[in-house]
């Protein structure tokens, strides 16, 4: 699915999809302004949140597993 955003320079927005979030700006936006460094952060923070969340649920698939192996 595509969507089209329309930002101005120097506007940033947070775009949240199932697969995650991304930060999009129009070339030549000032990435040193306060609100694009603090959406650009957000989105680090979103993204690290998903996948210690899909990390989690690996390990604990491995772990449940390996469980099962050793007591067969």
């Amino acid at each position: 699915m595509k969507k089209i955003v329309k930002l101005r320079k120097d506007q940033a927005a947070i775009i949240f999809a199932p697969q995650g979030c991304q930060l999009v700006y129009p070339e030549g936006t000032d990435t040193n302004l306060q609100h694009v460094t603090l959406a650009a952060s957000l989105t680090v923070a979103i993204q690290y949140e998903f996948f210690i969340q899909g990390m989690y649920a690996f390990l604990k698939d491995v772990t449940t597993e390996r469980k099962q192996e050793v007591t067969h």
